[in-house]
């Protein structure tokens, strides 16, 4: 196998990109656990809860995620 280049350099703005993506998440999980902690209910039910508040009509995702994750 040829040896690997090292005049290899990765695209800046698709690095930005990735790491503000998983920042992102880990913002995203760190609060659902953290309004979790404090209220005692999952995420999938925050996000039933959240989507009772909106317009579209989610509802089917929670039974769906209940089965997957139960």
């Amino acid at each position: 196998m040829p040896a690997a280049s090292s005049k290899f350099t990765p695209d800046p703005y698709k690095l930005f990109s990735e790491k503000l993506n998983g920042r992102a998440a880990m913002l995203g999980l760190g609060i659902g656990l953290a309004v979790e902690a404090l209220t005692g209910k999952g995420i999938v039910e925050q996000v039933a809860m959240f989507n009772q508040a909106s317009v579209l009509d989610l509802s089917w995702i929670k039974g769906l995620l209940g089965l997957m994750f139960s």
